[in-house]
């Protein structure tokens, strides 16, 4: 038996070196069509599981710009001076529901979003009292501008009958989530159809906590059949254009925000944005290294909201060919025809026009740029910083007492950032998932080189036997 284990151990030292050569060789593919296939929108991948519940902690922070002069406002025409109250941070949770599955590669599900209100994290109480437009005032005001005399003169008398004012004092909760009654709205089905939202009281959130058809019913790809389609849109509301905007602006394009494809280049990511109903694409600008990983910081530039003057291909995002100065995006048409208007924060980016129109504003790159970190290779988000801005468009109709004679001017209500940044444990894993071809690739080499070193000590022993035979034989035959 003795004589046979070098002989043992040399054949299996080279079936086993040719087993590590072939799986060193193939180890990286093999890797990454695993890898592929758990990126994908499939059940029972890693994708799918992290997608149905999003593991990675989401904050929503809200800023509310507190009016401190409205007299003077009203009376004199004078700056709205602004005070920033907030950030009121809620703890954000996202949940797939209703989820339906396709033979052309695409899942159907509608998103659950809820939120509590972390007060620890918050600079300020959901009963602070914030003075604020009177946003359904201002809208029934802005979609009657078009509307008959007569439709006018009605509403004058209602607005003066109700006591309704530019300006409403309420506090932070009700304007967020409670919502609070107004008169107007009671009164909606008495005024033509879409001048009034269809809603019994008003807040920025209102019934949109745990909903799940508010934000709609999306369809994307889940890249079984293309990795790199992971996430984009199809369809929302079962379309592949809103009809918000002419063209190419209404298009369905991008990922719905949370899933991105792997092996991103150093270009731009499109992700269609429920809350503005249109897409919005983010440009690369740097390397940046997040929890140890490294990341392209895809940034929204001046071109998002520039206008069809500085962007061409903006035009039909201009409502009804009137563009506005380059900064705000018109998002009436998806609003119920409110003149809500959305730009980054503090109008950063924005022409000078919009900042000159009141006082408080402080743009600063760090604290209102909209940005997504992408990890490259697996496509993770490593670090989320949306942040967005509504304004109120007020508009002087000489018909219409509330606002006969007022600036035309874009009134900064509320500002959000959505927070999202990866957990230790999240990078930890993705650090390992992205050493695993080279671990891998060493370990299969190093298996390689030791079955070769065996196979050669094998052989010298196997050599060094025979050679003493030869030397034995003749010795013995001599006696």
């Amino acid at each position: 038996m003795g004589s046979r284990w070098p002989r043992c151990c040399a054949i299996s030292g080279l079936v086993v070196a040719v087993i590590g050569a072939v799986l060193a060789a193939t180890f990286p593919l093999a890797y990454q069509s695993i890898l592929n296939y758990e990126l994908t929108l499939q059940p029972n991948t890693l994708q799918y599981h992290m997608w149905l519940e999003a593991p990675i902690p989401l904050y929503l922070q809200v800023y509310f710009f507190n009016v401190t002069n409205t007299e003077d406002v009203v009376r004199n025409k004078a700056k709205p001076i602004l005070v920033e109250m907030g950030p009121y941070v809620f703890e954000e949770k996202h949940t797939r529901v209703n989820i339906k599955e396709f033979d052309n590669q695409t899942v159907q599900f509608q998103q659950r979003r809820t939120w509590h209100f972390a007060e620890q994290l918050s600079s300020g109480t959901l009963q602070d009292n914030i003075t604020a437009l009177n946003v359904p005032l201002m809208g029934a005001a802005y979609t009657l501008r078009f509307e008959p005399t007569f439709f006018k003169v009605g509403f004058n008398r209602i607005v003066k009958i109700l006591g309704s004012k530019m300006f409403v004092t309420k506090t932070a909760g009700e304007l967020l989530f409670d919502g609070y009654e107004d008169p107007l709205l009671d009164l909606a089905g008495q005024l033509p159809a879409g001048i009034l939202p269809p809603f019994d009281k008003f807040a920025w959130f209102y019934q949109r906590n745990n909903s799940d058809f508010y934000d709609g019913v999306f369809n994307v790809f889940t890249g079984a059949d293309d990795i790199s389609k992971v996430g984009t849109m199809d369809m929302w509301n079962s379309t592949k254009h809103s009809g918000y905007y002419e063209s190419h602006c209404g298009m369905i394009n991008g990922t719905f925000g949370e899933a991105f494809a792997p092996n991103k280049n150093r270009s731009s990511v499109t992700m269609y944005l429920t809350d503005l109903c249109r897409s919005m694409t983010l440009d690369y600008e740097k390397d940046i290294e997040n929890m140890g990983l490294l990341s392209y910081r895809y940034v929204a530039s001046e071109r998002v909201f520039a206008n069809a003057t500085d962007n061409a291909d903006n035009w039909c995002f201009c409502s009804g060919g009137v563009c506005n100065p380059s900064g705000v995006s018109n998002s009436s048409t998806c609003r119920y025809g409110a003149p809500a208007f959305v730009s980054f924060p503090h109008f950063y980016l924005a022409d000078p026009y919009y900042a000159d129109q009141v006082e408080g504003l402080n743009p600063d790159k760090d604290l209102h740029q909209f940005h997504i970190d992408l990890e490259p290779i697996m496509g993770v988000p490593s670090q989320v910083r949306a942040r967005l801005q509504v304004n109120i468009l007020v508009e002087p109709d000489k018909d219409l007492d509330v606002v006969d004679d007022v600036e035309r001017r874009f009134m900064p209500l509320i500002w959000f950032e959505v927070r999202a940044d990866l957990t230790n444990d999240i990078a930890w894993w993705v650090n390992v998932a992205l050493q695993m071809p080279v671990i891998g690739t060493a370990s299969f080499f190093s298996l390689l080189a030791i079955s070769l070193i065996v196979v050669a000590v094998s052989a010298t022993i196997l050599l060094r036997r025979r050679s003493r035979t030869h030397v034995m034989a003749p010795i013995t035959g001599k006696f």
